[in-house]
């Protein structure tokens, strides 16, 4: 058996700079399959079980975790948050020494929750004391800028 020499007819037709369809029509086809958003899910990502450590006398810093619940078939991807009694907030590990976490990962279906051994916010530049029954806001964004707030009570460990 030999093979043809040259390009697959299907491959020139497909390439051919006159006709742009084809090329369109994959581009449409990746941006459905691969181009999937949080924002465009079926049912909405929530935040839950948030609470606060009560931070020591003149403390100025804190840690909040919450569960984070993804009912939709999309993996979300927190990568912010902000809060009302913090100056910043950022996503830590524990169980790497504090180390900083560029994302918090939230399967398809699944719900991921923040620990204070392991994932969980670290509250910095605390604007206002705290005290145990206090509630504080916190919203988490996503990569594709969904807000997920939620409500977390101050209280001790």
């Amino acid at each position: 058996m030999t093979k043809a020499a040259g390009p697959r007819p299907e491959a020139d037709t497909f390439r051919s700079g006159n006709d742009k369809q084809g090329e369109v029509a994959v581009i449409a086809a990746v941006g459905l399959l691969g181009g999937h958003s949080a924002a465009a899910q079926d049912k909405a990502v929530t935040g839950s079980n948030a609470w606060v450590r009560l931070p020591s006398e003149g403390q100025t810093s804190t840690i909040a975790v919450a569960a984070i619940n993804n009912p939709g078939m999309y993996a979300i991807y927190v990568l912010t948050a902000t809060s009302d009694a913090a100056g910043k907030v950022e996503f830590r590990d524990a169980s790497k020494g504090d180390q900083a976490v560029e994302e918090v990962d939230v399967l398809a279906y699944e719900s991921t929750y923040m620990d204070p051994k392991g994932v969980h916010m670290y509250l910095s530049d605390l604007k206002r004391p705290l005290k145990e029954g206090d509630t504080v806001t916190i919203t988490m964004k996503t990569d594709q800028g969904v807000l997920i707030p939620v409500t977390a009570t101050v209280k001790k460990e």
